[in-house]
């Protein structure tokens, strides 16, 4: 019931009141994925709630409206930064915010939407995922793309203007019949652009999983290297592993004291989209 609820819902908010297509009949999950667990089993409240609700929305836009603000600050104190390793007077290097891409700049909760229709398996997740990147056609959250035009607007004391790395652990990889060795990438960019938010650097700009064989899902080394000419002011992700490495599979215990030793950055340089669909949670 509820899967046929996040598709009538959905359909209503995104496309007016257009008559849903027939949907296939919901199936037991053990039946469609054997012993696992859909890759969406349990998420279809999240996804529904992201899709549909008001609330969603102006955590967003108001989270980006403060992230906007706080860059503002942190750009005229010299030893502000986003990224626990730098330290001290940074006023020698440029001004950069570091972006995570999915459910924080681009909304994928279409493909959230797909995955529950079509009772997607974890076998089957890489699959779908990939089909849905290469569509290069998700929205925008909702306050990313005026945050991104507008920190791009402005300029530290020294007259630099800030660039926006985005850090994403979508795939470097071929894929049949496409012309790119980093498929993934390419369409990334080409959404991005979609948006509006192309700029003669986009593709330096973005840093994404595998591209160098050292850039695996931590995120810490491809900070590190923004961080060796750029001063991080701001953080926006969507999960803690885009601000804390080694969180993944940690206990809840363990992930709430890698939270607590960073309780006044939440907010200030550090900015998380509420994102309950998925995540290392």
């Amino acid at each position: 019931m509820l899967k046929h609820m996040i598709v009538a819902t959905a359909v209503m908010v995104l496309a007016g009141c257009a008559t849903p297509q027939s949907q296939p009949p919901v199936q037991n999950a053990a039946t469609v994925c054997g012993t696992d667990l859909p890759f969406y089993e349990g998420g279809e409240r999240a996804t529904l709630w992201i899709r549909t609700s008001a609330e969603f929305r102006s955590s967003a836009e108001g989270i980006y409206r403060s992230a906007l603000q706080a860059l503002r600050q942190g750009l005229a104190d010299p030893d502000w930064s986003a990224e626990p390793a730098q330290s001290g007077d940074l006023s020698g290097l440029a001004p950069a915010v570091v972006m995570d891409i999915d459910d924080t700049v681009l909304d994928n909760s279409e493909a959230q939407v797909r995955m529950a229709l079509r009772h997607t398996c974890p076998a089957d997740y890489p699959v779908v995922w990939d089909a849905w990147v290469a569509e290069a056609a998700a929205p925008a959250v909702p306050g990313a793309a005026a945050f991104i035009r507008a920190a791009r607007e402005l300029k530290d004391p020294q007259g630099r203007a800030v660039r926006i790395f985005f850090i994403t652990n979508r795939e470097c990889g071929a894929r049949t019949g496409a012309t790119s060795a980093c498929a993934q990438k390419a369409d990334t960019l080409a959404n991005l652009r979609a948006l509006g938010l192309d700029t003669p650097t986009l593709e330096a700009d973005m840093l994404v999983r595998r591209e160098r064989p050292e850039w695996e899902g931590e995120k810490l080394a491809r900070r590190q290297l923004v961080a060796q000419q750029y001063r991080i002011v701001l953080n926006v992700g969507d999960d803690l592993a885009d601000f804390i490495p080694d969180v993944r599979g940690q206990s809840l215990a363990e992930r709430e004291q890698a939270r607590c030793r960073h309780h006044d950055w939440w907010g200030a340089r550090w900015f998380v989209i509420p994102n309950p669909m998925y995540g290392s949670w």
